[in-house]
């Protein structure tokens, strides 16, 4: 499911939960239609009528709600990725401040191998949710043995070095969040009752324009709908799907270290 809503474009989202919801108004009104008449359909759509209010409510709270809850996701794994980005200058900073040039040097390369991969590779396993372990583990492994290894190889830890030490255990901070905001979704039972809800407006909204010859008001609450339906499918998956995490900080920061 996750995969296939990453593939999804956001046009292609929306128009399918336009067609949902005004497919089932659209047969709804016609069933009303066809087995009604005079003043049977006439009560009929204002009993519909009186219940849009109350239904509406209840969809518009759950999609609030569930918009709420997945832009925050997004705002941590965004907090998460500048975190990582400027853990990693604050590395690069320290370690060009050392004595061992020859030293620092690698774990410049280090660090750009692994901001590379990270963009390249680990932003595609991210939007998956698979984090364990994530692609560029060799390369992040490889740069932490060696900054222990240069901040130590002369036995003691002069301040610069003991800089570059607390900025690699920032980054793997960063990390550890960054993989677990990844795995973060709504729970499957909400998105459920989102369904549920736009569905029964929908049956409501189609029995209340049983008695008008041309609902236009009914498919442009259909688009509405399907607007607000699609914003929480693309928002459900912070780092996949047409509204998500931001690598670009990452990237610059591996820009800066190799240039």
């Amino acid at each position: 499911m996750r995969q296939l809503l990453n593939a999804t474009p956001p046009w292609l989202l929306i128009a399918m939960c336009f067609l949902l919801f005004a497919g089932i108004c659209a047969a709804t009104r016609a069933i009303v239609r066809r087995r009604t008449t005079g003043q049977r359909r006439e009560d009929v759509a204002d009993y519909a009528g009186s219940l849009l209010s109350a239904i509406g409510a209840t969809f518009a709270f759950l999609v609030g709600f569930a918009i709420t809850m997945a832009w925050g996701a997004v705002n941590s794994g965004q907090d998460a990725i500048d975190s990582l980005a400027a853990s990693s200058q604050q590395l690069s900073w320290s370690s060009g401040n050392i004595a061992d040039t020859r030293g620092a040097a690698q774990i410049n390369a280090d660090l750009t191998a692994y901001l590379n991969a990270f963009v390249a590779r680990d932003g595609a396993a991210l939007a998956d949710g698979e984090v364990t372990p994530l692609p560029t583990a060799a390369e992040f492994g490889k740069l932490q043995d060696d900054v222990h290894s240069v901040a130590y190889r002369s036995g003691d830890s002069v301040p610069e070095a003991s800089g570059m030490v607390s900025a690699a255990a920032a980054l793997t901070a960063a990390q550890s969040k960054v993989t677990a905001v990844a795995q973060r979704t709504l729970p499957a039972l909400l998105l459920v009752l989102i369904f549920i809800s736009g569905g029964l407006l929908a049956v409501a909204m189609g029995t209340a324009a049983a008695t008008v010859e041309r609902p236009t008001l009914m498919y442009g609450w259909a688009f509405v709908g399907a607007l607000s339906l699609a914003l929480v499918l693309l928002l459900d998956y912070p780092f996949g799907g047409g509204i998500s995490v931001n690598l670009e900080p990452v990237a610059q920061v591996a820009r800066a270290v190799a240039g």
